[in-house]
């Protein structure tokens, strides 16, 4: 079985084994070189293939997340691992909650590790500090007062529920 392994799965235990084919980005490596616990999972990374998505796909990435309003809580690494799991028709290991979030959207199948999965599929919205408009998508500040906007569930539903 194919699985896509983000960085957070490496620096938190996730142990890779022989019985699946791990696979992930180059930019997740890079996200592990960079980090000092890099020695501990060296031998791991030896384990994993390198693919990379297309653009298109993660254009239907990002895309997804301005919708579910989880777009400014993804990295461009985070985007790139949903649209290659998509891509690839494997789940992806995660314990992400907003990565999980945009995976229920697009249909990507997603596995979590230590029990950490989400439980209700969120659609967020952002409201000014300032003069408390809301919006449906992320500025990085204010179009109407400059202050900056805070992330807030706008729409809730349990997993399971028909929508």
């Amino acid at each position: 079985m194919k699985i896509v392994v983000d960085t957070s799965s490496l620096f938190y235990g996730f142990q890779i084994d022989g019985n699946n084919e791990y696979i992930t980005t180059q930019s997740v490596l890079e996200e592990v070189r960079g980090k000092t616990m890099r020695k501990s999972i060296e031998m791991r990374l030896e384990l994993l293939k390198i693919f990379e998505p297309t653009p298109s796909g993660i254009e239907e990435v990002r895309r997804a997340a301005k919708i579910s309003g989880d777009y400014g809580q993804l990295s461009s690494t985070d985007i790139g691992l949903i649209a290659l799991s998509k891509e690839i028709g494997a789940p992806i290991l995660t314990n992400d909650l907003a990565m999980q979030n945009v995976c229920r959207r697009i249909g990507v199948k997603y596995q979590s590790f230590g029990g950490k999965s989400i439980d209700t599929e969120i659609v967020w919205g952002y409201r000014c500090t300032g003069c408390k408009k809301e919006f449906n998508k992320f500025y990085e500040e204010c179009p109407h007062c400059g202050s900056r906007l805070k992330r807030f569930p706008k729409k809730r539903k349990p997993i399971g529920e028909s929508t």
